[in-house]
Protein backbone atom coordinates (compact mmCIF):
# COMPACT_ATOMS: atom_id res chain seq x y z
CA UNK A 1 0.00 0.00 0.00
CA UNK A 2 1.32 3.48 -1.23
CA UNK A 3 1.46 6.24 1.48
CA UNK A 4 0.34 10.14 -0.37
CA UNK A 5 1.89 12.80 1.50
CA UNK A 6 1.11 16.43 -0.15
CA UNK A 7 3.74 19.29 -0.04
CA UNK A 8 3.37 22.63 -1.24
CA UNK A 9 6.36 23.75 -3.27
CA UNK A 10 7.19 28.02 -2.87
CA UNK A 11 6.90 27.76 -6.59
CA UNK A 12 3.62 29.74 -7.52
CA UNK A 13 1.65 27.59 -4.97
CA UNK A 14 1.74 24.28 -6.82
CA UNK A 15 1.04 21.26 -5.09
CA UNK A 16 3.41 18.02 -5.44
CA UNK A 17 2.43 14.66 -4.89
CA UNK A 18 5.36 12.84 -2.49
CA UNK A 19 4.84 9.07 -2.71
CA UNK A 20 6.14 7.06 -0.21
CA UNK A 21 6.84 3.39 -0.68
CA UNK A 22 7.16 0.84 1.81
CA UNK A 23 11.55 -0.58 1.87
CA UNK A 24 11.75 -4.12 0.23
CA UNK A 25 12.58 -6.47 2.59
CA UNK A 26 16.38 -7.21 2.61
CA UNK A 27 17.98 -10.60 2.67
CA UNK A 28 18.37 -10.52 6.70
CA UNK A 29 14.17 -10.04 6.53
CA UNK A 30 13.78 -12.66 4.14
CA UNK A 31 15.55 -14.98 5.62
CA UNK A 32 13.24 -14.27 9.04
CA UNK A 33 9.79 -14.60 6.41
CA UNK A 34 11.41 -17.96 5.58
CA UNK A 35 12.69 -19.32 8.70
CA UNK A 36 8.88 -18.50 10.33
CA UNK A 37 7.18 -20.22 7.75
CA UNK A 38 9.44 -23.35 7.96
CA UNK A 39 8.24 -23.17 11.83
CA UNK A 40 4.25 -23.20 11.00
CA UNK A 41 5.21 -26.35 8.48
CA UNK A 42 6.82 -28.13 11.65
CA UNK A 43 3.62 -27.18 13.89
CA UNK A 44 0.92 -28.00 11.39
CA UNK A 45 3.11 -31.47 10.98
CA UNK A 46 3.38 -31.88 15.09
CA UNK A 47 -0.33 -31.48 15.14
CA UNK A 48 -1.50 -34.05 12.56
CA UNK A 49 1.17 -36.11 13.97
CA UNK A 50 -0.25 -35.65 17.45
CA UNK A 51 -3.90 -36.07 16.35
CA UNK A 52 -3.00 -39.43 15.20
CA UNK A 53 -1.22 -40.89 17.81
CA UNK A 54 -4.44 -39.16 20.24
CA UNK A 55 -7.08 -41.00 18.15
CA UNK A 56 -5.11 -44.39 18.86
CA UNK A 57 -4.70 -44.18 22.37
CA UNK A 58 -5.84 -46.64 24.75
CA UNK A 59 -9.65 -47.45 24.51
CA UNK A 60 -10.77 -48.95 27.38
CA UNK A 61 -14.00 -50.63 28.44
CA UNK A 62 -15.81 -51.99 31.59
CA UNK A 63 -17.95 -54.78 31.43
CA UNK A 64 -19.91 -56.60 33.69
CA UNK A 65 -17.33 -60.28 34.19
CA UNK A 66 -20.10 -62.27 35.98
CA UNK A 67 -21.10 -63.34 39.30
CA UNK A 68 -19.94 -66.50 41.19
CA UNK A 69 -23.26 -66.38 43.14
CA UNK A 70 -26.65 -65.81 40.99
CA UNK A 71 -28.66 -64.31 44.02
CA UNK A 72 -25.63 -62.28 45.15
CA UNK A 73 -25.08 -58.97 43.55
CA UNK A 74 -21.80 -58.70 46.12
CA UNK A 75 -20.26 -61.68 44.37
CA UNK A 76 -20.34 -59.74 40.92
CA UNK A 77 -17.21 -59.63 38.95
CA UNK A 78 -15.81 -56.75 36.28
CA UNK A 79 -13.87 -56.53 33.60
CA UNK A 80 -11.42 -54.20 32.51
CA UNK A 81 -10.22 -54.82 28.52
CA UNK A 82 -7.91 -52.63 26.74
CA UNK A 83 -9.56 -52.44 23.20
CA UNK A 84 -6.45 -49.84 22.58
CA UNK A 85 -3.49 -50.45 20.03
CA UNK A 86 -0.67 -49.40 22.91
CA UNK A 87 -0.22 -51.38 26.24
CA UNK A 88 -1.14 -49.43 29.31
CA UNK A 89 1.66 -48.88 32.66
CA UNK A 90 0.74 -48.92 35.86
CA UNK A 91 -3.19 -49.61 35.80
CA UNK A 92 -4.79 -49.27 39.22
CA UNK A 93 -8.51 -49.97 39.97
CA UNK A 94 -10.57 -48.10 42.73
CA UNK A 95 -14.40 -48.30 43.43
CA UNK A 96 -16.22 -44.89 44.32
CA UNK A 97 -19.67 -45.81 45.92
CA UNK A 98 -21.60 -43.09 45.57
CA UNK A 99 -24.59 -44.41 47.68
CA UNK A 100 -25.51 -48.40 48.09
CA UNK A 101 -28.94 -49.15 50.00
CA UNK A 102 -29.55 -52.78 51.28
CA UNK A 103 -33.42 -52.75 52.24
CA UNK A 104 -34.69 -54.45 55.40
CA UNK A 105 -34.40 -56.72 56.97
CA UNK A 106 -30.81 -56.28 56.54
CA UNK A 107 -31.24 -52.63 55.70
CA UNK A 108 -27.92 -51.06 55.78
CA UNK A 109 -26.15 -48.05 53.46
CA UNK A 110 -22.77 -47.24 52.57
CA UNK A 111 -21.41 -44.31 50.89
CA UNK A 112 -20.00 -42.22 49.82
CA UNK A 113 -17.07 -43.84 50.23
CA UNK A 114 -13.88 -44.75 47.93
CA UNK A 115 -13.36 -48.84 48.30
CA UNK A 116 -9.00 -49.60 47.10
CA UNK A 117 -8.46 -52.98 45.63
CA UNK A 118 -4.89 -54.07 46.18
CA UNK A 119 -5.35 -57.09 43.95
CA UNK A 120 -6.98 -55.03 41.11
CA UNK A 121 -3.49 -53.83 39.21
CA UNK A 122 -1.41 -54.63 36.77
CA UNK A 123 1.96 -53.92 35.69
CA UNK A 124 1.54 -54.24 31.87
CA UNK A 125 -2.26 -54.07 30.45
CA UNK A 126 -1.43 -55.24 26.68
CA UNK A 127 -3.76 -54.49 23.96
CA UNK A 128 -6.79 -57.00 24.04
CA UNK A 129 -5.86 -58.60 27.23
CA UNK A 130 -8.27 -58.12 30.44
CA UNK A 131 -8.12 -57.33 33.79
CA UNK A 132 -10.43 -58.22 36.49
CA UNK A 133 -11.74 -55.66 38.95
CA UNK A 134 -13.63 -57.26 41.94
CA UNK A 135 -15.33 -54.29 43.60
CA UNK A 136 -18.22 -55.39 44.68
CA UNK A 137 -16.72 -58.00 46.44
CA UNK A 138 -14.78 -55.52 47.75
CA UNK A 139 -17.84 -53.35 48.83
CA UNK A 140 -18.62 -56.50 50.44
CA UNK A 141 -15.77 -56.78 52.87
CA UNK A 142 -17.32 -53.01 53.96
CA UNK A 143 -20.64 -54.73 54.59
CA UNK A 144 -19.51 -57.76 56.53
CA UNK A 145 -19.72 -60.02 53.74
CA UNK A 146 -23.44 -60.23 54.09
CA UNK A 147 -25.09 -61.77 50.76
CA UNK A 148 -27.78 -59.35 48.83
CA UNK A 149 -29.75 -60.55 46.51
CA UNK A 150 -31.30 -57.04 46.05
CA UNK A 151 -29.34 -53.84 46.17
CA UNK A 152 -29.55 -50.29 45.24
CA UNK A 153 -26.37 -48.71 43.84
CA UNK A 154 -24.47 -46.62 41.93
CA UNK A 155 -20.57 -46.49 41.57
CA UNK A 156 -17.88 -45.18 39.55
CA UNK A 157 -15.28 -47.89 38.90
CA UNK A 158 -12.12 -45.28 38.43
CA UNK A 159 -9.10 -46.64 36.38
CA UNK A 160 -6.07 -44.63 36.23
CA UNK A 161 -2.88 -45.62 33.93
CA UNK A 162 0.26 -44.67 31.85
CA UNK A 163 0.83 -45.30 28.47
CA UNK A 164 4.37 -45.84 28.00
CA UNK A 165 5.24 -42.44 26.32
CA UNK A 166 3.48 -40.01 29.39
CA UNK A 167 5.35 -39.22 32.23
CA UNK A 168 2.01 -38.73 34.02
CA UNK A 169 -1.24 -40.94 34.70
CA UNK A 170 -4.22 -40.87 33.06
CA UNK A 171 -7.91 -41.93 34.55
CA UNK A 172 -11.38 -42.54 33.52
CA UNK A 173 -14.23 -43.28 35.17
CA UNK A 174 -16.77 -45.96 34.66
CA UNK A 175 -20.25 -45.70 36.10
CA UNK A 176 -22.21 -48.78 36.76
CA UNK A 177 -25.52 -49.20 38.55
CA UNK A 178 -27.83 -52.04 40.04
CA UNK A 179 -30.93 -52.16 38.03
CA UNK A 180 -33.61 -54.77 38.42
CA UNK A 181 -34.54 -56.95 35.39
CA UNK A 182 -38.08 -58.25 34.28
CA UNK A 183 -37.72 -61.80 35.73
CA UNK A 184 -36.99 -59.85 39.40
CA UNK A 185 -33.47 -60.55 39.65
CA UNK A 186 -31.10 -57.14 40.20
CA UNK A 187 -27.96 -56.69 38.29
CA UNK A 188 -24.89 -54.53 37.82
CA UNK A 189 -25.39 -52.63 34.38
CA UNK A 190 -22.82 -49.92 32.65
CA UNK A 191 -24.62 -46.29 32.67
CA UNK A 192 -23.51 -44.84 29.58
CA UNK A 193 -20.88 -41.83 29.51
Amino acid sequence: MEDVQHAVSTDAGRRLDIKMQDPQPTPKRRLIIRILEWVVRIAVLILIVAEFVLSNLPKLSMDVAGSSLSNDLLATMFSLSNEGSLPLYDVKAVCEVMHLDIPPPRNRHLGPTTVYLPDSRAEILFPGHTMTIPCAQAIASKLDNMEAPEIQAEMFIVVTYRPKWLLWHKSEKFPMKTEKTDNGTWIWKSIPR
